[in-house]
């Protein structure tokens, strides 16, 4: 207990609103690894980039050839694919860059790169969980389908979830309790699109003056019950995050041998560390 109180202490710090971490190899190194060479973990964020770019591509396809494409941006599941796309994307570029150029200095602020992966991490991760217990929860049963393929659909809406929840779990960068306010402010920004966009009249594919039946602004007072809900929910996934991170951390700690790690000249680039 007291230790559970010891790092809530910790967490509650106005220093942890920032996006500073001491520790720099946090972003380009799993916990799980033994050694300090960047390749694992690219070639690992590589593969969850092209997976989402994969299911991305899928979705916008379908659209397009349903004459439909500017629909595909009214959702919150398209959203939350593009915030994973993102974000593999820029954890493979954080990798690379230490690959090539070697690792990050502790003389300076974290680099506006790695702040952005961060951030764009905070973001997806609870919002891929969001957006999957909202789809089997509510909109599933209901029989309301985003995507315009049945199977796409089912796999749209677990596979978000699975990509980020992979990344979580090889990474080794903190996951704070003040970060909050980044998924926060993310859900904030679509729930004013969506209002902006109900009384500009718009609709959802089917020609609904709604994109969500259970977000219906015309209906306010059932619709902002929801959007409490739904906001109390994105604070206990952040929660959960953050515990599966220090989860992760502990459980790597027992497993990973830290004696072998081989230690190696900070100013070096660290593909020349493949093999260490």
């Amino acid at each position: 207990m007291s230790a559970i109180k010891s790092y809530f202490k910790q967490e509650v710090k106005t220093s942890m609103l920032s996006l500073e971490h001491p520790k720099r190899t946090d972003f380009y190194l799993s916990c799980w690894q033994t050694t300090r060479s960047a390749v694992p973990v690219l070639i690992w964020r590589l593969i969850l980039f092209l997976a989402t770019l994969g299911i991305v591509l899928a979705s916008a396809i379908i659209y397009i050839l349903n004459g439909k494409f500017a629909y595909w941006f009214i959702y919150l599941t398209h959203w939350g694919l593009t915030s994973i796309l993102l974000t593999t994307g820029f954890g493979v570029g954080v990798s690379a860059r230490i690959y090539f150029y070697g690792p990050i200095s502790a003389e300076f602020s974290l680099p506006w790169y790695v702040k952005t992966y961060w951030v764009l991490f905070n973001i997806a991760t609870p919002v891929a969980f969001l957006i999957t217990i909202f789809y089997w929860t509510l909109l599933f049963e209901a029989g309301i389908e985003e995507e315009l393929n049945h199977g796409l659909d089912v796999a749209v809406h677990g596979l978000n979830s699975l990509i980020m929840l992979l990344l979580l779990l090889s990474s080794s960068q903190p996951s704070r309790l003040l970060h909050i306010y980044q998924p926060i402010n993310f859900a904030l920004v679509y729930m004013v699109f969506g209002v902006i966009y109900h009384f500009a009249g718009g609709t959802d594919q089917k020609g609904n003056a709604y994109i969500y039946p259970v977000v219906d602004w015309s209906q306010p007072g059932t619709t902002i019950l929801v959007v409490v809900i739904t906001g109390l929910l994105l604070i206990c996934l952040h929660l959960l995050t953050m515990a599966l991170s220090v989860a992760r951390d502990s459980l790597s700690k027992r497993c990973v041998n830290n004696s072998v790690i081989v230690h190696v000249d900070e100013g070096m680039a660290l593909r020349q560390q493949v093999y260490a």
